[in-house]
């Protein structure tokens, strides 16, 4: 896979809890073992045209969007890497995700048909990168 491939998680709000702090700080150092990840707090969502123009992959969370496996988002993950293409994440804050970034988007997945907070979302996209990529790497973590 294409080590110079980056994976942008863009949150559309911030972690102000300590836990929740801590579980991404963990899930972040644990996917820069495979990946190089990023992980941009952003009050408004705004200022991604840059984004919006580029052929980067992207993905926008949604509790509306396709729901997938863990084993289908590990063949994504690949697939995209594969590509060479810059892998971006979007999470909407409080108030989700504009109508013109999903409509941009590549894919809008869902991790749930609940709602979630943002907070427990970008834990939950985190866990699930990692996971993919110990999957692709044959590391002993999905059971």
């Amino acid at each position: 896979m294409d080590e110079n491939v980056r994976i942008i998680l863009l949150c559309g709000g911030r972690l102000r809890e300590g836990f929740f702090r801590e579980a991404a700080s963990e899930y972040t150092k644990r996917i820069r073992r495979f990946a190089r990840i990023e992980v941009r707090e952003m009050e408004d969502l705004k200022s991604l045209e840059r984004i919006l123009d580029s052929d980067d992959y992207l993905i926008a969370l949604d509790e509306n969007g396709r729901e997938m496996t863990s084993l289908e988002f590990a063949e994504l993950v690949k697939k995209i890497y594969l590509s060479g293409k810059d892998l971006y994440l979007i999470i909407g804050g409080w108030s989700g995700i504009e109508e013109r970034i999903k409509r941009r988007a590549d894919l809008i997945l869902s991790l749930s048909r609940m709602t979630f907070p943002y907070q427990l979302a970008r834990i939950m996209i985190l866990e699930q990168i990692y996971r993919a990529f110990s999957l692709l790497r044959g590391i002993d973590y999905h059971k």
